[in-house]
């Protein structure tokens, strides 16, 4: 295939991707991309490790090079999952692209598979790392699609997710199936996850005021108390108090 993307007769894509599939360039592309794909997983979990430190010296929860050693794993598993999908992907768009598969065909045959076998482990480490990574796509994907809806003229306008109203609409929407669930159907929630609504919700109906752990968040608890003042005095804001406090 030759000649510029101007003329192409498709939507355009990566250029190296017009190439042959049997192409050099085409699989030293492939290879960058899982080059990178474990660049990226290191960058996302790098912090994490830090977290987990911090996380061991507040709670005292299990040992911290436990936690360390958990997080490090995580780190590789991550980058070599998602380096893994985007050699996959790309490999498969070069061979579709160029047999005349394409038009966004070829990205969810190829993104399909890619998926299915980078991020289709759901045990152990793999599994973890892999269903964090599939419901945050998946997340991404929905509010994709919710603007590509009011782009194509299938969802009404005051619905766009990137408008104030539309974006409110959406909060109200997720938080109110998330405790729909937490209410009436907890078994489909995952056991973490419930652990945090337990703690949110049922937990906060009888005990102490503050116990020794909750003691050491007591200037958060402070911070977050004050601002609901904000209707009141506009200095009074969480993000205005955070700026004179850290500018």
């Amino acid at each position: 295939m030759s000649g510029s993307p101007a003329h192409h007769s498709q939507p355009p894509f990566h250029p190296v991707n017009k190439h042959p599939y049997h192409d050099l360039i085409c699989a030293i592309s492939s290879v960058r991309g899982f080059r990178n794909g474990i660049i990226t997983g290191a960058r996302i979990r790098l912090p994490y490790v830090f977290q987990a430190v911090i996380y061991g010296i507040l709670f005292r929860q299990g040992k911290v090079a436990e936690r360390i050693s958990f997080t490090v794993k995580q780190m590789f598993i991550h980058g070599k999952n998602l380096g893994l999908f985007v050699m996959i992907y790309k490999s498969l768009c070069c061979v579709f692209r160029n047999v005349g598969v394409s038009g966004g065909v070829d990205s969810w045959i190829a993104g399909f598979i890619g998926g299915y076998w980078a991020f289709g482990d759901n045990k152990g480490i793999s599994g973890s790392v892999n269903n964090q990574i599939v419901l945050y796509l998946f997340a991404r994907g929905l509010q994709g699609a919710l603007i590509s809806g009011v782009e194509r003229g299938v969802i009404p306008k005051k619905m766009d997710v990137r408008t104030p109203g539309g974006f409110r609409i959406l909060a109200g929407f997720s938080l109110a199936l998330i405790l729909y669930l937490t209410e009436y159907e907890p078994k489909t929630l995952s056991t973490a996850f419930w652990r945090t609504m337990d703690y949110l919700y049922y937990d906060s109906d009888s005990g102490p005021m503050m116990t020794s752990v909750e003691a050491k968040f007591i200037p958060f608890i402070i911070m977050g108390s004050v601002s609901l003042l904000y209707p009141l005095r506009e200095s009074l804001g969480l993000e205005q108090m955070l700026a004179k406090i850290l500018p």
